[in-house]
């Protein structure tokens, strides 16, 4: 087994991050022409700006990505930062559509999916790599996954219940969002710790 690995905390959180950016930027676009014409310039000035801060995200991912973990974690703030103003974006773009709560929904779950994908992605990459691993280190890497997807599971499921609870308003659904966003970091940073852990062990074992 190659002894050495991609898969970092931050990694994972920047792809789940870029991940949402593109299925809330795509699901907005979608609907983007039904935008009455007093607030489409003030919508498409959200639209452009929200894909201003994607793309810096992703330039700031790309220059950080061959470099060290100590560089990745001197980018966590600046990354954070994007994140939230692209967040701001989201928001200026909602109070310039006002009412369209089929759209937050179609929005939401948009996200909903791309944060599940991400998860998933995540525990693929990881059980990929830790097939060499001895059993005893196999093991406790498979209870820390297994720990970490019922958590995702959990985070997934209510979900469900914010969305069933359909009309109601973005900042409702915003905060469920960032319920479960911050479940699956959890988990993934578990998870990710486990793996290096059991990768160390198996590597002076």
């Amino acid at each position: 087994m190659t002894k050495t690995s991609t898969i970092h905390t931050l990694t994972e959180w920047t792809k789940s991050r870029l991940d949402e950016m593109d299925a809330a930027l795509a699901a907005i676009e979608s609907k983007a022409d039904a935008v009455e014409a007093g607030a489409r310039k003030k919508a498409d000035a959200a639209i452009a700006d929200m894909k201003k801060r994607r793309d810096a995200f992703k330039v700031e991912v790309e220059a950080t990505r061959e470099r060290d973990a100590k560089a990745w974690d001197a980018m966590t703030d600046k990354l954070e930062a994007e994140w939230e103003a692209f967040e701001k974006d989201v928001d200026n773009y909602w109070d310039s559509v006002t009412d369209k709560a089929d759209e937050y929904e179609a929005a939401f779950k948009a996200r909903v999916a791309a944060q599940q994908k991400a998860w998933r992605a995540t525990a693929t990459r990881m059980k990929a790599e830790a097939i060499g691993f001895g059993a005893a280190r196999k093991a406790e890497f498979d209870a820390s996954v297994e720990k970490a997807e019922t958590m995702a599971k959990d985070a997934g499921e209510k979900l469900k219940a914010v969305d069933a609870a359909t009309k109601t308003s973005w900042s409702a659904l915003r905060s469920a969002l960032a319920e479960s966003r911050a479940a699956y970091d959890e988990a993934n940073a578990k998870a990710v710790a486990t793996f290096k852990d059991a990768m160390k062990k198996d590597t002076a074992a």
